[in-house]
């Protein structure tokens, strides 16, 4: 029994909560008094990493979306960190969404819950700007 209590602290300390990392926010710049992404054609760069850990998520499960995704798509897939308290966990796992330059342009991104999420219902956007290579 005390084996057995052991493992299961052991793995509640390595896992963490749910929660989320928003990534994008270390790639913000200062344009003219306007904060925007910057990225060059074919660039990836991870903008929202997700962890379902415990106690769930309890109805709002975070996304982002691109206005283009002719410009700057986004892609998200499942994944497991292999550091501890680190979204998107070791244990229950998440997902980790990036976004992909294809071409010249300017696209907005907005973030919210996944199931209501448009260009009306979002908890934060910023705006991203692609150039050449």
């Amino acid at each position: 029994m005390k084996q057995l209590i052991y493992v299961f602290f052991l793995s509640f300390l390595l896992q963490g909560c749910a929660g989320e990392r928003h990534s994008y926010t270390e790639l913000v710049e200062s344009d003219n008094g306007i904060s925007v992404i910057k990225l060059h054609q074919d660039e990836v760069k991870e903008v929202l990493a997700i962890g379902d850990g415990f106690p769930g998520r309890w109805g709002y499960y975070p996304s982002v979306i691109s206005s283009s995704p002719d410009v700057a798509s986004i892609s998200c897939e499942a994944s497991r960190s292999l550091i501890p308290f680190r979204e998107p966990g070791m244990i229950f796992g998440g997902e980790i969404c990036k976004i992909t330059a294809h071409k010249k342009g300017q696209t907005t991104l907005y973030f919210g819950n996944r199931y209501p999420l448009n260009e009306k219902n979002y908890h934060d956007k910023v705006d991203v700007i692609v150039n050449d290579k």
